[in-house]
């Protein structure tokens, strides 16, 4: 059931929203309206005996002060009262965090411990579950979820199909965009140049940067930053690099296309990409301690201190636009600073390819050892209801957001924070929130950045110009679980020597990387993936 928020009215959605708030109020004969307005097959009512339902969480270790730990706070006991008291469920919540979240969730399902509730974004993780048999088969129990159903639709659930079997739930992802470029606009200015839009003015625009210094920065100028392509930041210079790939064979795209975050270096024109950075790293157009900064701190500082003249990162993202974030603090260091999104990097045919997401988020298990595989898909479901998501996605009008132009407008102060800082890892099902239309969609995010919602807009949909979704099989790629992880190290590791390489020795580094990398599974991994698309197309 999609939330098509464009046709209620301000007055509606209070009225929805006061309704579920007397229900919170009112016990649990006045919570039936929340848990139970699902058709009689798709909910038994209330369990006979009580059962406690496990539920996985995130702990981002981001809890403002007051709030409660992720187990136990405003959201929680919202769902205890609104969906596990009509039940007779006992919600149980399992921390898990999120930057050990595969690790600590292999050992919860190889001991047994795993909650009912699971999830991740890790498509070897899954493979590896599916092929050793450790998840519920939910073919049969998506039947009696029609909310779920509705709401996720055919699309979205047929990524969570492998070997003919539903394994997975997978969130659903209303806007796909990953990356986009950002660019001075007021360097732009005072050079008296116009907004590249190929690659050959991008770089034209690099090397006036560099040469004329328009924010005076006194030799230290970056006219192309970003960071370690194996850290943790946001930013990569993939879009760049991948504009260089050659048009391919739907057979050649998925056979030389890799998961698991795994750079591409095999596909034809890859090689030209990364030599276009080894030349502007020998050019000093980019910052040539890359590769040491893992967290992406220092390439946020020096955008705040007013030293990067371009980089590419994650289109409308919280690290750069929120309040208080690094483009704020850009203006407060150099008045007049101001970063505009474009769109430059072309490929053979003049497009500006870009990979995207699948229209889903993270997958969402139960795993085999649960017993209670009925009541959580019984939860997923109460979660479809339209009043119920767009609650916990939110919150409470006038307490956690108020109605602007038919779009809930976030309430920022410190009360409204202590109890709405993890509803996104709440509302499993959905990764972002759907208000009807893509331009809708893209409205209601950018608006989350006050002062910064036309470059947030733009950032969005240039970062959806010209996408491509990786390609989709029904069965795991057992080679790519075995070697996904060593592969990975190898393709970063020669990626980054390549671009750091002096010239005369380019091509020896990039050649010598991907030799060894196909012996160390590539090989493997593209002749499993040749004959996988070669039998679906039978």
């Amino acid at each position: 059931m999609q939330v098509k928020l464009k046709k209620w009215s301000a007055t509606w959605i209070a009225v929805m929203l006061l309704a579920t708030l007397l229900s919170a109020c009112s016990g649990s004969n006045g919570n039936n309206n929340a848990t139970d307005s699902a058709s009689p097959e798709s909910t038994s009512g209330a369990s006979k005996e009580k059962v406690t339902l496990k539920v996985e969480v995130f702990d981002r270790g981001n809890a403002p002060a007051g709030a409660g730990p992720v187990t136990d706070n405003f959201w929680t006991k919202w769902i205890q009262e609104n969906f596990g008291d009509p039940n007779n469920i006992k919600l149980e919540f399992v921390p898990v965090p999120r930057n050990q979240e595969v690790d600590k969730l292999n050992v919860l399902m190889a001991t047994g411990d795993a909650p009912d509730l699971v999830f991740t974004y890790d498509m070897n993780t899954i493979y590896n579950y599916v092929k050793d048999d450790g998840l519920t088969d939910l073919t049969s129990h998506i039947e009696n979820a029609p909310n779920l159903k509705q709401f996720l639709g055919d699309d979205v659930l047929n990524y969570g199909v492998f070997n003919g079997k539903q394994y997975t739930i997978p969130a659903k992802r209303p806007l796909q965009f990953t990356q986009s470029t950002y660019i001075r606009k007021d360097w732009l200015d005072k050079l008296g140049l116009p907004v590249p839009t190929t690659t050959e003015q991008f770089y034209e625009t690099l090397k006036a940067f560099k040469e004329k210094d328009p924010g005076q920065t006194g030799g230290k100028v970056i006219p192309y930053d970003f960071s370690a392509i194996n850290g943790t930041s946001i930013t990569t210079p993939f879009v760049l690099v991948n504009s260089f790939v050659k048009k391919m064979t739907d057979e050649q795209f998925y056979t030389l296309t890799t998961s698991s975050h795994i750079p591409e270096i095999t596909k034809p024109g890859y090689k030209e990409g990364v030599l276009y950075l080894n030349k502007l790293n020998q050019e000093g157009l980019i910052n040539p301690d890359f590769a040491l900064d893992k967290d992406g701190k220092q390439f946020e500082s020096d955008i705040a201190n007013g030293i990067v003249g371009s980089f590419t990162a994650l289109a409308a993202h919280q690290n750069l636009m929120s309040p208080g974030k690094v483009f704020d603090t850009l203006k407060q260091n150099v008045p007049g600073a101001e970063y505009i999104a474009i769109d430059p990097f072309t490929d053979e045919e003049g497009k500006t390819p870009k990979s995207i997401y699948d229209p889903i988020g993270m997958h969402i298990m139960i795993p085999k050892t649960s017993k209670h595989a009925a009541e959580a898909i019984k939860y997923l479901d109460w979660m479809a209801q339209e009043d119920v998501l767009f609650t916990l996605q939110n919150g409470m009008e006038g307490e956690h957001y108020t109605l602007e132009n038919e779009f809930p407008k976030a309430i920022a102060t410190d009360e409204a924070k202590k109890t709405f800082y993890n509803n996104n890892d709440i509302a499993l099902i959905a990764n972002g929130k759907d208000f009807g239309s893509t331009d809708k969609n893209i409205e209601a995010a950018a608006y989350a950045f006050p002062g910064y919602e036309e470059v947030a807009q733009q950032s969005i949909r240039n970062a959806l110009k010209d996408g491509y979704t990786m390609p989709r099989f029904d069965r795991p790629i057992e080679a790519e679980i075995k070697y996904g992880n060593t592969l990975k190290e190898k393709a970063y590791e020669t990626i980054v020597k390549s671009v750091l390489a002096k010239p005369d020795q380019f091509d020896k580094i990039f050649d010598g990387g991907v030799a060894e990398y196909m012996k160390l599974g590539g090989q493997a991994i593209q002749d499993e993936r040749l004959a996988a698309y070669r039998e679906m197309e039978k």
